[in-house]
């Protein structure tokens, strides 16, 4: 009987064309087009940074400066002499209509020569605007292509040698210094965001479908039909809530599906990096199962949580409102996790959906423990067997399964 009222909701589901094209294709669709997109326009933002030609006004400028910024490339140089008022130029600069000043003291190549009779070195004084990009990237440019070659030169005529003004180097091949395992880096990327994103389109997927799937029905009529046939209400609630947990697991494998086919476009949106070597992250057997495993758990609490609370409504519409709060709640679990390292203590992962998330992270990161594994997957587990409990004894309430 179980077989048979399972089959009825799987075919429920995929023979019917429109509720196939909402919760598999437009979510998948969606996803692609909208990271893709996303991914593209930071892409262009960062190059039209990197491409920008910074407008500066450099005051009272030293003849010997102005060789170092005409090397310098993508920089749009007006000169003004001390007197001039720079008010009018910082309210450009508040407004992002000009990127930057430089301003050199008065007397600066006389000071830096006499260097040895001075109590405090000269100074460059820059004004810009942090929030702006334009204005933070003129800034770095001058800083790094202009002053720090202009006084290193500067250290080279006065001293000889620039080793003569250094006590030591520190990591002089940055390189050699660097001792990291590609993978775990790689994966590091990924486990900034998408934990987070399975987590939240496990709950969408299976709450799109799992209100009407008795909520809907008793709406219709035709619940109370299927209560009055000879099979167990036990039966009828667990051929419901398997049958929801699969169609959730497959909305959620084509939904991530259509997430890895947009990460070529939008990895720096997805994982924080454009050169991220995905080629790194080689998952083992056991990895993937693990994955699977803790995908599938927390399907179990979302398909309990849902379907629990869509058997205590009216209506569709009533269910929709008992869902969204528990909605909330999942994204905050999800995002808690996204700027942290997620649990930290063994019993962290035993927290509904916050450990499930992390349990997501540590395998993205190659660092998950085979306890905390099971912390997880044991926690999950529980929850949904009270929830699948909770289901069946309220399927066995008279007054609300026939909305008395």
């Amino acid at each position: 009987m179980l077989k048979n009222i399972l089959l009825k909701e799987l075919k429920r589901v995929f023979t019917d064309k429109r509720l196939v094209f909402s919760a598999f294709i437009i979510p998948a669709i969606g996803i692609f087009v909208v990271y893709t997109i996303m991914g593209s326009m930071m892409n262009n933002m960062i190059e039209d940074i990197e491409e920008h030609a910074s407008i500066v006004y450099v005051q009272n400028a030293p003849d010997e400066v102005k060789s170092y910024i005409q090397e310098s490339e993508l920089l749009n140089v007006t000169y003004i002499d001390m007197t001039e008022d720079i008010f009018s130029i910082k309210e450009d600069i508040r407004e992002g209509n000009v990127d930057l000043i430089v301003q050199f003291e008065e007397g600066f190549s006389n000071k830096v020569i006499e260097y040895d009779k001075q109590t405090m070195p000269p100074q460059i004084k820059t004004f810009y605007n942090p929030s702006e990009d334009y204005s933070r990237k003129a800034r770095s440019r001058v800083v790094d292509n202009v002053l720090d070659k202009y006084q290193a030169d500067i250290l080279t005529k006065r001293y000889g040698n620039l080793n003569n003004v250094v006590a030591f180097d520190i990591d002089r091949n940055k390189d050699e210094s660097i001792v990291v395992d590609e993978k775990k880096a790689s994966g590091q990327g990924m486990s900034m965001i998408l934990p987070m994103l399975i987590a939240i389109i496990l709950f969408s997927g299976a709450m799109g479908i799992g209100i009407d799937t008795i909520a809907g029905e008793k709406e219709r009529g035709t619940m109370a039909t299927l209560l009055l046939t000879p099979a167990k209400r036990e039966t009828i609630a667990l051929g419901k809530v398997i049958g929801l947990g699969i169609v959730a697991i497959l909305s959620a494998i084509v939904s991530f599906g259509a997430i890895i086919a947009s990460m070529p476009f939008s990895s720096s949106i997805l994982t924080g990096s454009e050169s991220m070597n995905l080629e790194a992250l080689k998952f083992t057997p056991a990895q993937l199962i693990q994955l699977l495993i803790i995908m599938v758990t927390l399907v179990g609490i979302y398909v309990g949580l849902i379907c629990l609370l869509s058997v205590r409504a009216r209506t569709v519409k009533e269910a929709g409102t008992y869902v969204a709060p528990i909605y909330m709640i999942v994204m905050i679990a999800a995002f808690s996790t996204m700027f942290s390292g997620g649990a930290t203590q063994l019993y962290h992962y035993a927290i509904p959906v916050y450990g499930s998330v992390s349990a997501l992270k540590a395998i993205l990161t190659f660092e998950l423990s085979m306890n905390q594994f099971l912390v997880t997957v044991g926690s999950a587990f529980i929850v949904s067997l009270i929830l699948i409990k909770l289901i069946t004894i309220t399927f066995n309430d008279e007054k609300v399964m026939l909305n008395a």
